[in-house]
Order: C-alpha cells, then sequence, then structure tokens
C-alpha cells in the first residue's frame, strides 16, 4: 500500500473538518503565516487581493490549497500541529503502547523511528479504538505514517486491511474548494 500523503488525507475530510484543523494548528504562533505564504504561492494570489477576500473565500483557498498535491509538506506539517493539540491523548498512548521516546504527544527522538514487533503494534492499535473514534485513530495513524522518517511496513499493512481504520471521504455535497482558476 502506498502511504497517504497529507493533502490525500485533506481530500477526504469535510469543509468543516478541515476548517477544524487549520484553527487548531493556527494556535502555533508561526502556522497563520505559513499558511498565508502557501495560499499566495500555490493559488498564485497576490497578497493585497487576498486581503481583501472575503473570509469564507480565504478559507475556501486555505482548503484547495492543503488538499493540493504541491503543499504536501506544508499539509503534512499543519496535519500534525493540529492533531498534537487536539488528540494529545492519543497519541501519547501509542507512543507510550510502543514505547517511544516522547514528551506528552511530541516524540523526542531524532531520525528514523524503529518499527514495532507486529503484535506489539496490533494491540497499540487496538486499545486506541478502544477508547477513541475510529476516524481520529485512522486519521492520526495515517498522518504518523506519512512522516518521513517512519518506514512501518506492518502499519501500512493494518492501514489497508483493518476496516476499523478506513478513512471515508467526506468530502463530497461540500460546496466544493471555492474559488476556481485555470490553473488547478
Amino acid at each position: 500500500m502506498k502511504v497517504e500523503k497529507a493533502h490525500e488525507l485533506f481530500r477526504h475530510m469535510s469543509s468543516g473538518e478541515v476548517a477544524a484543523v487549520v484553527a487548531s494548528a493556527c494556535e502555533d504562533d508561526e502556522l497563520p503565516e505559513k499558511i498565508a505564504g502557501g495560499v499566495l504561492t500555490y493559488q498564485q494570489i497576490p497578497l493585497r487581493r487576498f486581503s481583501k477576500l472575503p473570509e469564507e473565500t480565504r478559507l475556501a483557498y486555505v482548503r484547495r490549497t492543503l488538499r493540493d498535491k504541491r503543499a504536501a509538506d506544508l499539509g503534512l506539517y499543519v496535519l500534525s500541529a493540529a492533531l498534537t493539540r487536539q488528540q494529545p491523548a492519543l497519541i501519547s498512548s501509542f507512543l507510550e503502547a510502543l514505547k517511544l521516546p516522547h514528551d506528552g504527544p511530541n516524540l523526542t527522538t531524532e531520525g528514523a523511528i524503529p518499527a514495532p514487533a507486529v503484535k506489539t503494534l496490533r494491540r497499540a492499535v487496538d486499545a486506541l479504538l478502544d477508547v477513541h473514534e475510529a476516524r481520529d485513530v485512522a486519521l492520526y495513524l495515517r498522518a504518523f505514517a506519512a512522516q518521513p522518517d517512519v518506514d512501518w511496513p506492518a502499519l501500512e499493512d493494518l492501514l489497508e486491511k483493518d476496516a476499523r481504520l478506513a478513512f471515508e471521504d467526506r468530502s463530497a455535497g461540500q460546496g466544493g474548494d471555492g474559488p476556481r482558476t485555470n490553473s488547478a
């Protein structure tokens, strides 16, 4: 299985889910500027024009940017920042169950993250699903698997085969991504 990139995860989220992720991520003082810079760059909108747009139109451009393949790194950064704020208990319990060094929801190791034994990983995932909403677990595990320092074939296999970890598409019926340009 190919691990989904952050932009693919955003494509499966409803507009409300994307808005919640962005709002949570923006609690980090640096993120609003990074997101705005991504929108200006990837949507090729002049700052002056963007700043004059109505709030809902600006939010539509943010959603569109996070769903853009070119902004996959920005999307992963936003998603990671949001998840550490929205799901600290979920993340901490997962890292603890796998005995990975962490401080709350944040890993404290640099470089490649060693894969746990398959049985240990399955137990940790089962424990998460016993306590947390399946969609929250699925989103976190997919975001974790998308990290550049994670190469865990057993996790990829679980994400592909375990029906409880399906990340269904909720984007339909959300009014699209807002303004359309010829560059999309």
